[in-house]
C-alpha cells in the first residue's frame, strides 16, 4: 500500500508548529472541541443506519460512513498534533465498525454495485489506515486492505463493467464515487493491478464531471452538490500528486477558477444559491484551491466563516483537514478582486452586488438548464439579500425521501415555480426541457444590470424576459434599490403570476400597490406596477395580495406544516403583452413631486415600445432592440 496518502504521519505531527499562529489556533480549538464531544457519543454501526432505514430516513448508510470518514480523519489528526490515545483508539474503533458493515452501498440504492456510500467509506479506510498502519496489528491491517478490495475497489470496477449511470454522467454522484473509489485504488495500486486500473478508470470517469465543470468553474446543481463534489476532487488530486506525482486532476481545466463559484453564491456566509442544497460548503478540503491556485479570495472566505459553528459529531472532517490543507503563510487578501456582478454563462447563473467583500445588498439569479441534476423549477428566480439577511429567499428542498426522488418529485411544492420568486402563465409549472440564458449584463458606478431569457420555461407560445437592476449610491457604492423588469409576450390571452416568498413581516397596502418586508434586521419598501403594451399605462388590471403560506409537512406534497413564509403575489393578464415591474427599496419610494399622479412608481413608454420606469428619485429607461427591451440610461434626482 502507498503510505503519505493525503499526509505522512511525520507530517501530521508537524501541524503542532502551525497551531499557536492565527488563523490555525482557532481552527485547532474547533477541532478540540469536536473530538471531546465525539467521544461522548456512541461510535457508528451498521445496525444504527439499518434502524434508521428501516424507519424512513433516506440515504441513511452514506451518513453514517460519511460520519465514520470525518470521526476517523479529525481523531487521528488531533492525536498525532497532540498525543491523546483516546483519540487513536476512538478511531480504530470506528474503522472497525466501518469494515465490519456487511456492505458499503447504501440499501436506497441497493440495485447497484457502488454509490456514494461506497465512496465515502473507501476514503475513510484508505486513510484510516495509512495513518495507523504502525498502530494496527497485522491481521488488523489485513483486514482493511481486505474490506477496501472487496467493499470498494471490486464493486467498483464491476459497476463500471455493467456501465452503470453515474460512471459517465456529469454530476456529483460521478465527482464523488469515482474520486472516493480512486483514491483506494491509488492508495492500493503499487502492488495490486486491479486497484491500478480502478484509479485510471476514475480518471477517465471524471472526464465527465470536467466537461460540465467548462472554464469557468460554475456548477449547476448548486453550492451544496458543488461542495460535495470538489470535495472528493480535491482529495483525489491531492493524493495523486502527493503519491505519484500525478497532477491532472490539479490543472485541469476549471479548477483554478471554480473556488470563486462558493464564494459568490454565499454573500456574508449565507446561501444564495438554487436547486436542491443551497448549502455553504465551507470544507477545509476547500483550502487546497489556495493551495495549488493562490485563490486569495477563497482563503479569506474560509477563514472567514468557516470554523465560527458550535461543534458537531456527524459528517465530514473539516477542522482537521483545514490545519493540513491551509497554506502556512498565506494571508487573505488586502484588496478584493470580486467582480460587482459576475456571471457564469455556461450555466446561467449571476451574482450581484454593492461592495465585496461584505455587501450591503446582493442579488442572485438563475437562467440556465432546467433539466440539470437536482435543479427545481425556478427559470428566471433571484433571491434578494440586504444588510447580511436574505429578504427574498429560496426555499430549498423537500425532506429527501423515496418520494422526492421519484417521478412525483415534481409535485413537491418547494420544486414548483410558484414556491420561487418568479412569474407563471396560464397556472403552468415551468417546463423540465426549458433552457434559458443570461443576455446582457453591465455594471456601472451608480448601478449594476442582468438580463435573464427563460426561451420557453412558461410554455411554448410564452416568452418571459427579466430585467434586475441594483441602483448604488454614487459615494458609498451601497445599493439602495433593486428594479425586476418582467416583460411577458403570450400569443394566448393568459393569466400571469408573480411570486416574492419572503421570511419577514409582509405589510401591503392592496390600494397603492406598495408596502414593506421587514426582517430581523433589515427591511425594504416595494411598490408593484404594470402595462400591457409600453405607453398603454393604467391599461392594464393588476392583483396584489399578501398571503401565507408553509413549508411542506415530511409526508406531505402539499404546504400544509412546518415554518411559515409570506408571498407578495402580483397577477396581471398577457394580453399580447406585459410589463410587471416590482421595485425593493431601502427608503420610502415617494414621487420625486407631489403634482406627479401616479404614486412612487409609474409606467410610461414611447415610440417603439420603449418604457421609461420612474421610482420614486430613480428613472431607468429602456430602449427596444429585437423585439426586448435593453436598459438604455439610468438616472437618480
Amino acid at each position: 500500500m502507498r503510505r503519505g496518502i493525503l499526509a505522512t504521519r511525520e507530517e501530521l505531527a508537524a501541524l503542532r508548529e502551525r497551531i499557536s499562529r492565527r488563523p490555525f489556533d482557532g481552527i485547532y480549538d474547533a477541532l478540540g472541541r469536536r473530538c471531546a464531544l465525539i467521544l461522548q457519543t456512541p461510535p457508528v454501526t451498521e445496525s444504527q443506519w439499518r434502524t434508521l432505514w428501516e424507519h424512513g430516513h433516506w440515504s441513511s448508510a452514506v451518513t453514517a460512513a460519511r460520519t465514520a470518514q470525518g470521526r476517523i480523519l479529525d481523531l487521528l489528526i488531533a492525536h498525532h498534533i497532540d498525543r491523546n490515545l483516546a483519540y487513536r483508539d476512538r478511531a480504530i474503533e470506528e474503522l472497525k465498525n466501518l469494515i465490519g458493515w456487511s456492505t458499503w452501498v447504501d440499501p436506497c440504492h441497493n440495485h447497484l454495485p457502488a454509490d456514494l456510500c461506497t465512496a465515502e467509506a473507501a476514503v475513510a479506510a484508505a486513510v484510516g489506515l495509512d495513518w495507523l498502519w504502525e498502530d494496527l496489528p497485522e491481521a488488523d491491517r489485513l483486514r482493511v486492505l481486505q474490506a477496501i478490495r472487496h467493499k470498494a475497489i471490486q464493486p467498483y470496477r464491476q459497476a463500471i463493467q455493467q456501465q452503470t449511470w453515474w460512471y459517465t454522467c456529469y454530476h456529483n454522484w460521478n465527482a464523488v464515487v469515482n474520486s472516493g473509489c480512486g483514491l483506494a485504488g491509488l492508495a492500493l495500486g503499487d502492488e495490486e493491478p486491479p486497484a491500478q486500473e480502478a484509479y485510471h478508470l476514475a480518471l477517465a470517469g471524471l472526464e465527465h464531471f470536467f466537461d460540465a465543470l467548462g472554464r469557468e468553474g460554475g456548477w449547476d446543481e448548486g453550492t451544496g452538490y458543488w461542495g460535495y463534489a470538489m470535495r472528493y476532487v480535491l482529495l483525489l488530486g491531492e493524493a495523486a500528486y502527493s503519491l505519484i506525482d500525478d497532477r491532472r486532476i490539479l490543472h485541469h481545466r476549471g479548477m483554478d477558477a471554480t473556488g470563486l463559484f462558493g464564494v459568490y453564491f454565499t454573500p456574508n456566509g449565507q446561501p444564495a444559491s438554487f436547486g436542491d442544497n443551497p448549502a455553504v460548503p465551507l470544507c477545509g478540503t476547500l483550502y487546497l484551491l489556495a493551495k495549488h491556485f493562490g485563490a486569495g479570495e477563497v482563503l479569506r472566505w474560509m477563514d472567514t466563516y468557516a470554523f465560527h459553528r458550535d461543534a458537531t459529531t456527524t459528517g465530514w472532517a473539516s477542522e482537521g483537514l483545514a490545519l493540513l490543507f491551509r497554506p502556512v503563510d498565506a494571508d487573505p487578501p488586502r484588496q478584493v478582486s470580486l467582480a460587482p456582478v459576475k456571471v457564469f454563462r455556461e450555466i446561467g447563473w449571476a451574482a450581484m452586488a454593492d461592495c465585496w467583500p461584505r455587501p450591503t445588498m446582493y442579488v442572485a439569479v438563475k437562467a440556465g438548464d432546467m433539466a440539470a441534476n437536482h435543479s427545481q423549477r425556478d427559470m428566471n428566480s433571484l433571491q434578494l439579500q440586504v444588510d447580511g439577511e436574505m429578504l427574498l429567499i429560496d426555499l430549498g428542498h423537500g425532506p429527501f425521501s423515496r418520494e422526492y426522488f421519484s417521478d412525483d418529485r415534481g409535485e413537491f411544492y418547494e420544486v414548483q415555480a410558484r414556491a420561487h420568486n418568479t412569474v407563471t402563465v396560464g397556472q403552468r409549472d415551468h417546463q423540465i426541457d426549458a433552457r434559458g440564458e443570461l443576455i446582457e449584463a453591465d455594471s456601472a458606478e451608480h448601478f449594476r444590470w442582468v438580463a435573464a431569457d427563460a426561451e420557453t420555461a412558461c410554455g411554448d407560445n410564452v416568452h418571459f424576459i427579466r430585467h434586475v437592476i441594483m441602483l448604488t449610491e454614487r459615494s458609498s457604492h451601497q445599493g439602495q434599490m433593486l428594479v425586476v423588469v418582467d416583460e411577458l409576450s403570450d400569443v394566448e390571452d393568459e393569466l400571469a403570476d408573480l411570486m416574492w416568498h419572503t421570511e419577514g413581516h409582509l405589510h401591503l397596502d392592496a390600494v397603492t400597490r406598495t408596502g414593506t418586508i421587514s426582517g430581523a434586521k433589515a427591511a425594504v419598501h416595494f411598490a408593484v406596477a404594470a402595462c400591457g403594451e409600453p405607453g398603454r399605462a393604467g391599461t392594464t388590471d393588476i392583483a396584489v395580495t399578501a398571503e401565507t403560506a408553509q413549508a411542506p409537512a415530511a409526508s406531505g406534497l402539499e404546504p400544509e406544516a412546518g415554518k411559515a413564509h409570506n408571498i407578495l403575489h402580483v397577477s396581471a393578464p398577457v394580453l399580447g403583452r406585459l410589463v410587471l415591474v416590482s421595485v425593493f427599496s431601502r427608503r420610502p419610494l415617494t414621487s420625486v413631486s407631489s403634482a406627479e399622479p401616479g404614486g412612487p412608481l409609474r409606467l410610461t413608454g414611447g415610440r417603439n415600445g420603449d418604457l421609461t420606469v420612474h421610482a420614486g428619485s430613480a428613472t431607468l429607461r429602456f430602449k427596444t432592440r429585437k423585439d426586448r427591451l435593453h436598459l438604455h440610461q439610468v438616472t437618480v434626482k
